[in-house]
């Protein structure tokens, strides 16, 4: 019974499940990273780094920490960092492509300053406080107060 030929079946379904399982990480990461240096490499010929600087930035950012986590051994690191990447870069693509075809983004608000009026100004009369008294002379080295 030792011997039977199904225990030799079971036992080799066994390696191949344990085999598979042990290269996912290495390989679902490095399939990750190259998804993500095509989206990357997508962005910037759409001229990402003029039209979406801050996403192309952040793609590029995302794709070296990628990388370095792979390196590493830290798959599940390299996989989430890949898809960040992967996210700015298509969203660079799309506002580059965007802002490409003449759609209007929306604008940032403009802040209004509001400076105080110049003295001599006609406003300036308006919202000084009344003047004061003139303070008088201090006295002179012979005469007293």
């Amino acid at each position: 019974m030792l011997n039977s030929p199904l225990r030799g079946v079971r036992l080799n379904g066994l390696l191949a499940l344990l085999a598979s399982l042990v290269g996912c990480g290495p390989v679902g990461a490095t399939s990750l990273i190259n998804d993500a240096e095509v989206a990357v490499a997508r962005a910037h010929t759409s001229d990402g780094e003029r039209l979406a600087i801050y996403e192309t930035t952040a793609a590029d950012l995302y794709l070296t920490k990628a990388r370095e986590a792979q390196g590493h051994a830290r798959y599940s690191d390299a996989v989430l960092l890949a898809k960040k990447s992967v996210d700015f870069a298509e969203a660079a693509a799309r506002k580059a492509k965007l802002a490409r075809s003449g759609a209007s983004t929306p604008a940032a608000p403009s802040a209004t300053i509001a400076h105080p009026p110049a003295k001599g100004s006609p406003a300036a009369g308006a919202t000084t406080p009344p003047a004061s008294p003139p303070i008088p002379a201090p006295p002179t080295p012979g005469e007293r107060r």
